[in-house]
């Protein structure tokens, strides 16, 4: 007999209502209570102890409600299945439609990817839907509420980073705002648990996984937060990446760069076919210059196409591809990238063999190639080439230019570059080819080319008065 039968048993449901009900839906337990609850002769809590009554299990109210921990009760919430106590052999669970076979299924799919809750039997109660829906809401509320706080808050303060870190009685939040780390709030350790699983949810990663380190990302209000986790010894560090979409791009003439520098970056952009290239550790701004860089160039004559991990800026009239790790790297995106018919390259980052000789062999076929490579100068930057086995002789004939920067704080607020650009000339060119050294190389740009290093760069804006007096040194990031 089903509940609709029941009702009509009890004298409750009259014929029309039981015929109406019957014909329309089959008489699904949420169609009857909601025609019932619209003829204004009953109310919920009603409707749910005759539920309990037809069903033989206990009403509840949530009265007793004590959240389980671990649970990701999101997953629960879009089936209206509440699992509100965990006692030592089962765990309890309020319903709104006890006999939903659907129900019970992603119920017991849910709770056995808990440990805590994977070997208990379930226990069933009969609430109202508005005190499921309630319970909810005061679920979510405190713990939305604070994750969406810290990221607008990392985000309105122009923060780079989020630091979440455990400590014995605390948990410590820091931003990076202008590449320094700065206390932003202390919350309470008993917090600090759901707090991580609510980033974790968000940024689908695994929450029973504590012992090995994960990442994972999320998108909110055209903001990417790269999310990644590391055990301690006193619990998952959290770090999240803020790449806000929402700022706008600074032109070249406002990074720092000095006129007779973006003049000369203003015409090898304008080159046919070559490599571009900057380095410099992470969080140098290297992607900024380049961005700036292409916003300069004619986009309606030349095809301007890029591989980014991640794209941190939108910007018109450019083809932008972001790697995704399984999908696409770079290596393989330059291959299909040079059956698109490209004028412009750029390559977010060289980080393999693979990819630096595919980089090469773009700049080598008539495309102009933008890229980034990690090392600490400019000479720095041959020498990582040469690691990844790219021959001499392709290094001198392909690089126009390298460009290596720092971000570094100045007078008043915010930061800007300092920087050094190597011309490869021909005299370069033929001491590359013959594999000389660092040094050798150094000497040579600074005696016969006019070459200015970072930390020539660094002195003139000191003595200017354009930046804050710090400890610079070129090693650093």
């Amino acid at each position: 007999m089903s509940f609709l039968h029941f009702l009509h048993e009890r004298g409750l449901v009259n014929v029309d209502l039981f015929e109406i009900a019957r014909k329309s839906t089959g008489g699904t337990d949420s169609y009857v209570c909601d025609l019932l609850l619209g003829t204004g002769d009953f109310c919920e809590e009603e409707l749910a102890r005759l539920k309990s009554e037809y069903y033989k299990i206990e009403y509840t109210d949530l009265t007793n409600f004590s959240k389980i921990d671990r649970i990701d009760y999101k997953d629960f919430e879009s089936i209206l299945a509440l699992p509100f106590m965990a006692a030592s052999d089962c765990v309890h669970i309020a319903v709104h439609d006890p006999g939903s076979l659907a129900v019970a299924d992603k119920v017991g799919h849910y709770l056995a990817m808990y440990d805590e809750t994977s070997t208990l039997r379930h226990t069933y109660y009969v609430a109202t839907k508005s005190a499921l829906k309630q319970k909810f809401r005061e679920i979510n509320r405190g713990q939305t509420n604070l994750v969406n706080g810290i990221l607008h808050d990392a985000m309105q303060s122009a923060a780079s980073d989020v630091h979440i870190i455990p400590l014995d009685k605390t948990v410590k939040i820091m931003l990076r705002i202008d590449g320094t780390l700065t206390d932003y709030r202390l919350l309470p350790i008993d917090e600090f648990e759901q707090l991580i699983i609510s980033l974790k949810v968000l940024a689908k990663l695994d929450i029973s996984e504590t012992r090995r380190p994960q990442s994972g990302r999320f998108m909110k209000n055209n903001c990417d937060f790269r999310v990644s986790s590391h055990p301690t010894s006193k619990g998952e560090s959290i770090v999240i990446r803020v790449l806000n979409k929402n700022k706008e791009l600074i032109s070249i003439g406002n990074i720092g760069f000095s006129d007779d520098q973006i003049m000369y970056l203003t015409e090898i952009t304008s080159y046919s076919n070559g490599m571009i290239i900057f380095c410099g550790p992470t969080g140098s701004g290297k992607t900024t210059s380049i961005y700036s860089l292409l916003e300069t160039i004619d986009k309606k004559s030349r095809n301007i196409m890029t591989l980014e991990d991640p794209v941190e800026y939108q910007i018109q009239n450019i083809r932008q591809t972001e790697i995704k790790r399984g999908v696409i790297d770079f290596a393989d995106g330059i291959r299909s990238i040079l059956r698109q018919d490209p004028d412009v390259i750029f390559i977010g980052e060289i980080r393999d063999e693979e990819t630096a000789k595919m980089a090469v062999r773009a700049s080598m076929t008539g495309h102009l190639v933008f890229t980034t490579i990690h090392s600490n100068d400019s000479f720095g930057a041959i020498s990582r080439f040469r690691e990844l086995s790219v021959p001499n002789s392709l290094i001198a004939d392909n690089i126009i230019a390298i460009i290596s920067q720092r971000l570094v704080k100045k007078v008043g607020q915010g930061r800007t570059i300092v920087s050094e650009i190597l011309r490869i000339d021909k005299s370069l060119n033929d001491m590359i080819s013959a594999d000389e050294n660092q040094q050798n190389l150094r000497a040579h740009a600074i005696s016969a080319l006019n070459f200015r290093t970072i930390s020539d760069d660094y002195n003139a804006k000191c003595s200017a008065n354009l930046l804050c007096n710090s400890d610079f040194q070129l090693g650093s990031s």
